[in-house]
């Protein structure tokens, strides 16, 4: 399967990138910068809004993986807030364009509340969601994107993303989180991007994932 990544040059995008090159699949690296792809895959330079760029990055391959995240850019304590609806909806514009029916998009478990342990749900996300608020609403509004759509996706919800290798196997849960559990490493939401390519189990629905 050749699959492109778009945010390739981040910590998930880069676990995505070997995860899915170990699997046998060439990988398109979709970054701002060619310097910045992963080792071993084909370079396609695009910023995440950028349509025609993203419709010649996407030309013949069989899926997208998308890793954008908010970075802490300028004077703005959160960044670029709207980067991950933004993105989602010229991907989607692009790969219409290409003719790609297939997307994982990494999303995050912090933004939702929907079947927590009571840990997560009264006492931890509420303090999360004052001090991500805005970012946490543009992956609501990414993930509100992509659901309308008329592609095949997966949202992959990790919790909290920390360095380190992943557990094998790590846990997950279709529609539903995992109770006490609150870290995934970014090893493994590569290696669950790179599952859900050929789960179809996984298909029109958000995971969560966690080590």
């Amino acid at each position: 399967m050749r699959v492109a990544v778009v945010g390739a040059s981040g910590r998930s995008g880069r676990a995505v990138a070997s995860h899915a090159i170990a699997a046998g699949h060439d990988v398109v690296s979709v970054v701002r910068s060619a310097s910045t792809a992963p080792e071993g895959t084909t370079v396609a330079v695009a910023h995440a809004r950028e349509v025609a760029a993203l419709t010649t990055a996407f030309a013949g391959v069989d899926a997208v993986v998308s890793c954008l995240g908010h970075s802490r850019e300028g004077n703005s304590k959160d960044g670029d807030t709207t980067v991950l609806a933004d993105g989602a909806a010229a991907a989607l514009e692009a790969m219409r364009a290409a003719g790609v029916n297939r997307l994982v998009a990494i999303s995050a478990a912090g933004a939702f509340v929907q079947g927590d342990d009571p840990l997560s749900r009264y006492i931890a996300k509420p303090i999360v969601a004052r001090l991500f608020g805005e970012p946490f609403a543009d992956t609501r509004a990414m993930e509100a994107e992509i659901r309308a759509s008329d592609v095949h996706w997966t949202l992959l919800r990790p919790s909290r993303l920390v360095a380190g290798k992943g557990r094998q196997p790590y846990r997950s849960g279709i529609e539903r989180a995992v109770w006490w559990h609150y870290s995934t490493t970014f090893d493994t939401a590569g290696r669950a991007s790179v599952d859900a390519l050929s789960n179809p189990a996984w298909t029109n629905h958000a995971v969560f994932i966690t080590d």
